[in-house]
């Protein structure tokens, strides 16, 4: 991401990480920079970011330049499936998307929030991170990468 930045003087990066996971360390990269809208969905357990136990909730938004380019929706639970991702989809993530109007798409494409898996617990379906790549890729004229985050238990997913 940051060569494109770099070498083709991409202005608006929108990165995507729709696992359980709160991607810590991708946010604490851009928490600064307004070239970066970075939006993730992920559990929120007790009152702390899924896995790091972070004190944080959806007001954890970016400083600096780059104020109001992190956007976090934390699930109360681990029990979400397609209903709640879709709304999130509708309601929030694509109209900021097109309002951002990035100039590429990446996707922290981790499934531990698919319905299977036994460390997430969601209920996610495949026609549901279906629909959601298909939005993904109707910005920034297609320019869509998704990265492969790791999955252990693939068998059961």
């Amino acid at each position: 991401m940051m060569y494109a930045i770099d070498k083709y003087n991409v202005q608006r990066v929108l990165i995507l990480d729709w696992d359980i996971h709160h991607g810590n360390g991708t946010q604490e990269i851009f928490y600064e920079d307004e070239r970066v809208l970075y939006i993730s969905l992920h559990r929120h357990d007790d009152g702390e970011f899924y896995p790091t136990g972070a004190p944080k909730d959806y007001s954890d938004i970016g400083e600096g330049k780059g104020k109001g380019f992190s956007l976090n929706i934390p699930w109360n639970s681990g029990d979400i499936g397609d209903d709640a991702y879709r709304a999130a989809f509708a309601k929030i993530i694509m109209p900021t998307a097109y309002e951002y109007n990035p100039e590429l798409v990446f996707i922290s494409a981790g499934f531990d929030a698919a319905a299977g898996d036994p460390l997430g617990g969601c209920k996610v379906s495949c026609d549901t991170f279906s629909l959601m790549t298909y939005q993904l890729m109707a910005l920034a004229g297609g320019r869509t990468i998704a990265v492969l985050e790791g999955e252990d238990k693939m068998k059961k997913v």
